[in-house]
This record gives C-alpha cells, structure tokens and sequence, in this order.
C-alpha cells in the first residue's frame, strides 16, 4: 500500500481530462456522461470514507471538467471547522505553484504547436477560437496567464467558479511526490508492447487466450500507426484527432489507419492507462484506482480491461527486471467496480434517468459534508482516525480485519442512510448510494479490493467477491430485482507491486 507520512494518497483514474467532456451549449450530454460524473463523486467519496486524500496532477486539475464538478461539490460543502480541511491535493510537475503550472499549460496552448497538439476537454475554445466564434488573437490576449483567463468575457459562470476555487484550493502545498528513479516515455512503452524481444512480447504466448488475443489486435495496431518513431504516441491526443497521423505517407489519421473503431478504442485504453500509471508512478506514494469507460455491462468492457490490465503489466514489465504477467480474468459472477442499477420494473425515460442520478448525488450531500468534519477533527481525540490509525497499525490480517469493521462501522453512522458502506471478506470494501423513489430504487456502487491492506494478493480487474456484491444489494434493495444500466471495470493497485 503507497503510503507517505501519516498521509495515505489516492489517484483516480476517472479523473482523466479525456474521459467526460463538458457539453456545448443547448446541446445534450454525451453517452454516459452523468453516469460518469456519478462514478468520480462516489469513488471520492469512498477516498475520503477510508481516511486518504485524493491526489490530482496538475493537468487534469486544470483541464479535467470531470474534476472541476466533483471538486465544486466537495469543496463547496465544507463548513464549520472543516473549511480548513483540504481532501484533494494537486501535483506539480516542472512548476513551482500550480498557477504557474496553468499559466505553462496556457503557454503551451497558444503556441499550437502541430509537433506537440494540445487539446484542452474543459476549455475547447483555446482549440478552435473561429468554432465559437472568437477573434484568436483576443483569446491569446485572454489566455495570456490565470487570471486574465478567468475573466474572459466568453468563460461562462460554471467554469469560471470552478477555476477560481481550485486555484484557491491549490494554493495549499503540493503533495511531496517520492518518483520513481527512472522514467520511461509513453511512446517507448507503448511501441515496446508491440516488440516480441520485450518482455511483454516474450510474456504474451504465456497469456490466456483472450488476454493473448487482445495484445495481438494491440500489437497489429501500434505497427500499424509506425513502431520507428516512438514519439510520436508520446502526445496520447493524436489518437483522437481527426488529423493525420505523423509520418503517413497518405496523410491519414488514426481511426483511418486501423479501420476499426473497437481497435481504436482498445488502443486509446492501453495508452491512457499507461499514460496515467506513468504519473502515478511519477507522484510515488499515492495508490491507483484504475478504471475503463462505462458502458451497459462489463462483457462490453471485458476487451478494455484486459488493455488496461495489459498496460499495467507493461509498465512494470519495463520498471522491474522481470516480466510480470497481469493476472488472470475475473471469475464470472464477480461485479465490476463501479455500476449503476435501477428496478428492474421501472421504465425510466432519458430525462427521468438523469434526474434520479442527480438525486443520488444530492442524497449523497450531506455525506460529503459530515466526513469533512470528521476529517477536520483533531486527529488524537477524532474517533474517525483513531479507526484509521488501528487500521494501519495492524499487525496480521485477523487485527486488521477486525479494524476495518470497526471503521467502517463508524463510517456508516456518520453518512447516514443514503450511503451504505461496509467490508465482506478479506480487504474487500463497497459503498452503495441509494435514492429511493416510487418506481424504486436506484443505486451507485463502488467496489474496492485494497492492495496489501490485509498482505492478500493483488486480483484481477474488478477483482470484488460476489459475497459483497450479493449481501450488500440485497441490504440496500431488500427483495427487488434490479438491473444494470452502465459498470466500468477496474481495480485498485500499487503500481510498484
């Protein structure tokens, strides 16, 4: 388990400033958009429930509207003694405040330079100034620095608040990263997966099938984009751009070349879990929870999860000596790590679906609210960290245990009836958020296996036993069926093993 100090520090994947987009203006939400700003609210939640602090880099803290909307939430429901409480963290990298690290960011987006393209998800308009039709060189003016950024007359009150109150919030230290002693670029990673003398590439005839299968396709696919240049994948952007690829003698772009969307999107897995285990790593004491897109159900996912798990492997195959082959799949049965089910007899509309994964957020409010205090509370006299320091100070897996279920049990008295946490076996922990309803209920559920809480071994990608999943949904459902609407597949991990 990553640890630093008495601090205990989380990286969210789901994070990712790629991952949602903010909507245009009168235009709908994208495929799964609320699901997934539900999925970062509750796996915030469960960070802060467990006594760690989540830790957020420098880009997806600027540019991440995903983190722009949780953190608006959380911060927001500070009060009291907590409003002194910081429960995210920012890391920098070449920069010595985290405004300087924006205005470096704001540098790189002016410059537009085709080698290296920046594609900002939460402020497109430094993308394509004609697009929303601004005068590019007043938005360069506009994007001069910070704080004439969050002036501009065209960055709307959402964006312009959330800025500032991320900004304030960062004005705290940085978290003080322990990297690791080498780094490796993203593109010498990903090329090096297609290598069969690497040692993923010797690992892979040891694979199952479907594992096997899945590097292949990923291996076919680097080669065709071009293995001579591993620069160019080190900006992950280019896979997404609708611009030719670097070197293509027909001027084609990704999507193009690999003529196949499902392809494409194994690919851009692999990349964005390597690029996010590079920063993890990068930070050195923050644990992972790593995490696919959402889709309806995980046999969906199932591709992208091995890509992920197949990125981890990757990268640790290249940090240590040895080639570390990724664990085997998940047994059927076991549920992903993140889902949300409504009653099976309910026929939600688009509208109506929304609004009740707004509720779950809202019930979910006062939750936010009373773990902040607990967490402000001096730490010696706060029964919240006493559970969390006997926790730490176990000293064999019955001890620990027993400390977690006294911490959990603790947990569930101060959230109150719209969340539901609890520990079923081993290191295993879910949180269930619960809005109740006349068509019945729909619930948000997070299932983390902790890495080396309890010395148990790492497990596959939602590696959760399905005693949690089935004594956990029937308490929160009583005898209603329910069925799932979107999962995300994924694990919490140590990526130094």
């Amino acid at each position: 388990m990553a640890q630093h100090g008495t601090a205990r520090y989380q990286y969210l994947e789901s994070l990712d400033s790629c991952r949602t987009l903010r909507p245009e203006p009168g235009e709908p939400d994208g495929e799964y958009a609320e699901e997934a700003h539900l999925q970062v609210f509750t796996e915030v939640l469960m960070t802060l429930a467990l006594g760690r602090t989540v830790v957020v880099p420098q880009s997806y803290a600027f540019d991440s509207y995903a983190f722009l909307r949780v953190a608006t939430d959380v911060l927001r429901a500070r009060t009291g003694a907590a409003v002194d409480h910081h429960p995210f963290r920012v890391h920098l990298h070449g920069a010595r405040s985290y405004r300087e690290a924006v205005d470096l960011i704001l540098a790189r987006a002016r410059t537009a330079d085709p080698a290296q393209p920046f594609l900002s998800r939460l402020l497109p308009e430094l993308n394509d100034p004609a697009a929303y039709g601004l005068d590019p060189g007043e938005l360069r003016e506009h994007a001069a620095d910070f704080e004439r950024l969050r002036r501009a007359p065209w960055l709307d009150d959402e964006r312009a608040a959330g800025l500032r109150l991320i900004a304030d919030e960062f004005d705290w230290p940085p978290v003080a990263a322990r990297p690791a002693a080498r780094t490796y670029r993203l593109g010498e990673l990903v090329v090096g997966a297609a290598d069969p003398s690497s040692p993923m590439g010797r690992s892979a005839a040891q694979l199952p099938e479907h594992q096997r299968d899945v590097h292949a396709t990923l291996a076919t696919a680097i080669r065709r984009l071009g293995t001579d240049h591993p620069e160019h994948f080190d900006n992950r952007s280019r896979l997404r751009l609708p611009l030719p690829w670097p070197g293509d003698p027909d001027g084609r772009s990704p999507a193009q070349i690999i003529d196949d969307p499902e392809t494409l999107a194994l690919l851009v897995e692999f990349v964005d879990t390597l690029y996010n285990v590079i920063v993890v790593d990068s930070i050195g004491v923050a644990d992972a929870t790593l995490s696919t897109d959402l889709a309806a159900d995980e046999h969906r996912l199932a591709g992208r999860a091995v890509a992920q798990e197949l990125a981890l492997a990757q990268y640790r195959s290249r940090a240590r000596p040895a080639a570390w082959l990724p664990p085997a799949p998940a047994p059927d049965g076991t549920p992903p790590l993140f889902r949300i089910e409504v009653d099976a007899a309910a026929a939600l509309t688009d509208d109506r679906a929304r609004t009740r994964l707004a509720a779950l957020r809202a019930n979910a409010t006062d939750a936010v609210a009373a773990l902040l205090q607990a967490r402000a509370e001096p730490r010696a006299k706060s029964p919240f960290w006493q559970g969390v320091d006997a926790l730490r100070a176990a000293e064999d897996p019955r001890a620990a245990r027993a400390a977690l279920d006294a911490h959990l049990a603790r947990v569930a008295a101060l959230v109150g009836s719209g969340v539901t946490v609890s520990g079923r076996g081993g290191s295993l922990v879910e949180m269930v958020l619960t809005a109740a309803g006349a068509v019945g209920p729909t619930l948000a559920t997070e299932a983390w296996h902790l890495p080396g809480l309890l010395s148990y071994s790492a497990t596959a990608a939602g590696a959760v036993g399905s005693l949690v999943y089935g004594r956990t949904k029937q308490a929160a459902t009583g005898r209603r069926t329910t069925r799932r609407t979107a999962c995300a597949l994924g694990r919490v991990v140590d990526v130094r093993g």
